[in-house]
């Protein structure tokens, strides 16, 4: 019997051969136009340095909300303009460069771009490495230093005995208890000081103190209390002292805490200003949580005026 390949192999090698010898390549698919942008965005929008300098782009946006190709205007003007940062804008086709100016220390404002109708901003805040001193004689009054978190509408630089302080104001609406805060909440290891003096409203007293790694030093005045707490609405590990004091005296307060791998120690000193610095802490707290880091601060309850000068962080 003589050897013979099937039929149906022979048909399916035909086939197969027909197939890829009449095979087309397929078209490439069509994609779809790129449409025009019709707003813009600054990233980073928000930026905070030491003083390195900031890369910024801008993206567009079309009318459906997608991201557009890199934006680069050819047909319009950019124009770019900084507010409230002093420092070097250096403008390039693909990305603008911010440098800070270092000798103008902390600062924070904004860079604007426009082109024809569009515009976007991006917020910079640029807070030197410490240590700080803030006597506040170089802010405008009524205003407060703009690199702060908290402060706007609620303290202001005024005068008082001929130098400018900072005071923080019973509010027209709201709730007096502040908090401002004066860099990264990634910084720790430090020690801030200021002095402070509260005032008297017939019986209403306010609170004051500082900040530091999130943990509040204050000075209770209707109480006549020193504390340290992490959180005022849960007093977990608050340490709290009987502490006179009087109003419209100023005093110098001073905090630092020391973080361990399993527990912080919190300390606070505050003694009248102008007198010598005790050797020993007034009070001292421990945290079997600790908070590891934080932003240093200044903290105050309004019920009256609180008047803040020489605020020291280092």
């Amino acid at each position: 019997m003589r050897n013979s390949i099937p039929i149906y192999v022979i048909l399916i090698v035909c086939l197969l051969t027909v197939g890829c010898a009449s095979k087309e390549m397929a078209p490439e698919p069509v994609k779809p136009p790129t449409l025009p942008a019709v707003s813009l965005l600054i990233t980073p929008a928000e930026t905070l340095t030491s003083g390195e300098p900031v890369e910024l782009q801008v993206v567009g946006f079309d009318v459906n909300g997608k991201r557009t190709l890199p934006f680069e205007d050819t047909t319009q003007t950019q124009a770019w303009n900084q507010t409230g940062l002093t420092g070097t804008l250096h403008v390039t086709p693909k990305s603008t460069q911010f440098t800070p100016d270092t000798s103008a220390g902390a600062q924070a404002g904004t860079i604007t771009v426009e082109s024809g109708d569009m515009k976007a901003t991006a917020r910079i805040r640029v807070i030197p490495s410490l240590p700080w001193t803030e006597d506040f004689e170089t802010i405008e009054l009524e205003k407060i230093p703009t690199h702060w978190i908290g402060a706007t509408g609620k303290f202001f630089v005024r005068e008082k005995d001929g130098n400018k302080v900072l005071v923080k104001t019973p509010v027209q609406r709201g709730l007096n208890r502040s908090n401002v805060y004066l860099g990264p909440s990634t910084m720790k290891d430090y020690q801030i000081q200021v002095d402070l003096m509260g005032t008297r409203n017939k019986r209403r007293l306010p609170d004051l103190g500082l900040i530091a790694n999130r943990y509040t030093l204050d000075m209770m005045g209707r109480h006549q209390r020193l504390q340290i707490r992490s959180w005022a609405s849960d007093l977990r590990m608050a340490k709290t002292i009987d502490f006179a004091w009087e109003m419209d005296v100023w005093y110098t307060m001073k905090m630092m805490v020391e973080v361990t791998d399993d527990k912080a120690v919190i300390r606070g000193k505050v003694w009248r200003r102008g007198e010598p610095e005790p050797a020993e802490w007034t009070i001292t707290a421990e945290d079997p949580l600790p908070n590891r880091e934080g932003s240093p601060g200044i903290y105050g309850y309004s019920a009256t005026e609180i008047y803040y000068d020489n605020l020291k962080v280092w």
